[in-house]
């Protein structure tokens, strides 16, 4: 017998949590706390004080004398120090999690120097790490208090479902193809993988240790925040012309089902089923589970053995494949409203940037949507092509240290503003270089005015030594420029602008993204283009009333 030697693992969110400024610790039996992470010095700094210790320990007191089954209490310690402690109560154990963290008001609060002195750390050098950090703002302590309390109850989740799996191993006899399928579901459950990604693993891994012909998840899109090129329906096993009607099937369950226990359904008898064909004479149902109600269905169906039902070990594996998947989504789904968060506030930064000009007013937008489609016709991934798009949207951000009246001159640019100019990629860059986010975008913001024959700036670099993703976004940063009007000239006609495209190509241009880029639909670009016209207009009048 086989036996599955590499330990489960949970995956671990500390690291992302720290450089938000957060540091969590666990409670140990003689009730003190223990670094999830070892002792550094963010630790020290948050948990060396005697007043700090002292309000953990009246925390933690509070906590354990609530007779909630989960609670989360928390507390700002002193001004820009919060502290939260997370109980939860299982009936296989109770575990307490105590977590600090800071808003950058404790740069400027009288206490920072008392946190240093306690931790016996250099008050200069901590100030200079901390303003490296990503930390949260002041307005958006509660929605961390949530967002942490959620991280931890999901992990909670994982580690209860881990303890499952080894009732199951011994109940299986440490049946190596069930431990193997519970492995790769908890080894797939990373932030970075994609919903679809993961629901495909499950679905494949459920076909290949269990004796049904088709396995099939259906996400209800409407009632969960995800990735839009999630379409909802994923199936393992092949089937054919059935593959519509099981889709439509599973909407029908998803939307109609109550509880959240597995449960088998005789799909002669369920009306759910009428019209449909191909059907073996029962269907496995789990319930995928969301914050507030049912947010899809995982379905077994054709089961290839000569057994009239799923046994109750296969039962427990399909309720526990639903389990992981209702916690994967929901941690993808507030990992997307951070995203979208994330976005929201550079395009209103860069919409703030674009308006210091009337007449450049959208263009990071169009940009932005310009590289996207090209990095598309070009076949790239779409993690490539998010970066691209955000790429986009912050190319010119450096022009918030160029001065006004040279972004908005109508006439030629004398020697000293067109070097105000040129230096807006490497200000670009030095301002978003220490946010984590912009780590592979900081080369489009650098580089999109070189050029592929050397003649550019700021390092007239040339050819295949320009990032792609600098080159991609060059190109939609030119035909922008030519497409838009600017305080010195009127638009130019779109086939005078495709004309230079093609005339650049190898010169200004990578030759090889010229042809992906002509074959863009421009539709919603010109529809784009009119909306900043119509702006532009408007404004215009708005002045000539004044």
């Amino acid at each position: 017998m086989r036996h599955a030697s590499k330990e489960i693992q949970i995956v671990d969110n500390d690291e992302m949590l720290r450089r938000m400024g957060v540091v969590r610790r666990s409670i140990s039996d003689d009730g003190s706390t223990i670094p999830s992470q070892g002792a550094d010095w963010l630790d020290a700094f948050l948990f060396s004080s005697a007043p700090v210790r002292t309000r953990v320990r009246e925390m933690i007191a509070s906590t354990n004398s609530n007779d909630m089954n989960e609670s989360t209490l928390s507390c700002e310690v002193i001004p820009g120090l919060h502290l939260m402690v997370f109980s939860r109560t299982t009936r296989r154990e109770s575990t307490t999690t105590v977590a600090m963290f800071i808003t950058n008001e404790i740069l400027d609060s009288a206490y920072f120097e008392m946190l240093c002195q306690a931790a016996q750390l250099d008050r200069i050098l901590v100030r200079s790490m901390l303003e490296q950090m990503n930390l949260i703002q002041p307005g958006e302590v509660d929605r961390t208090i949530e967002f942490i309390s959620l991280l931890i109850r999901s992990e909670g989740e994982v580690s209860q479902r881990t303890n499952m799996l080894g009732d199951l191993g011994k109940q299986l006899g440490e049946s190596y193809e069930e431990i193997h399928l519970y492995h790769s579901l908890i080894g797939s459950t990373s932030v970075s993988t994609s919903p679809m990604a993961f629901l495909t693993t499950v679905t494949d891994e459920l076909k290949t240790v269990l004796p049904f012909s088709w396995i099939a998840i259906r996400i209800l899109t409407d009632r969960i925040n995800l990735p839009e090129d999630f379409d909802g329906f994923v199936v393992g096993g092949d089937l054919g012309r059935q593959h519509p009607v099981v889709s439509t099937v599973a909407e029908r369950l998803a939307l109609s089902i109550d509880g959240r226990e597995p449960s088998i359904i005789s799909t002669e008898s369920d009306a759910r089923f009428e019209g449909t064909f191909g059907f073996s004479s029962d269907v496995v149902v789990c319930p995928i589970a969301g914050d507030s109600g049912t947010i899809g269905v995982l379905l077994a169906g054709n089961d290839a053995s000569s057994r009239d039902e799923a046994s109750n070990i296969e039962m427990k594996l399909l309720g526990a494949a639903s389990e992981h998947v209702s916690v994967f989504l929901r941690n993808a789904a507030l990992y997307e409203n951070l995203d979208s968060m994330f976005l929201g506030t550079v395009q209103a930064m860069v919409s703030a940037i674009d308006a210091k000009d009337r007449y450049t007013c959208g263009h990071s937008q169009r940009v932005a949507w310009l590289a996207r489609e090209l990095a598309i016709n070009c076949g790239h991934d779409a993690e490539f092509v998010k970066r691209v798009h955000l790429a986009g949207l912050v190319h010119d951000v450096g022009k918030i240290g160029v001065p006004e009246r040279v972004l908005s001159k109508p006439g030629r640019l004398d020697d000293d503003e067109f070097k105000a100019i040129q230096a807006h990629p490497e200000i670009g860059s030095r301002i978003l270089r220490d946010i984590p986010q912009m780590d592979g975008i900081l080369p489009a913001v650098m580089h999109h005015h070189e050029r592929w024959d050397g003649r550019g700036y700021p390092d007239a670099i040339s050819g295949e030594d320009i990032p792609l993703i600098a080159r991609i976004v060059s190109i939609a940063d030119a035909f922008d420029a030519m497409s838009s009007t600017r305080t010195y000239r009127a638009a130019r006609p779109r086939h005078e602008v495709l004309a230079e495209m093609n005339r650049c190509r190898g010169t200004q241009f990578d030759p090889d993204l010229v042809g992906p880029f002509l074959a863009i639909d421009f539709e919603e670009y010109d529809k784009m283009i009119h909306g900043a016209l119509h702006a532009f207009e408007s404004d215009q009048e708005g002045r000539a009333a004044a």
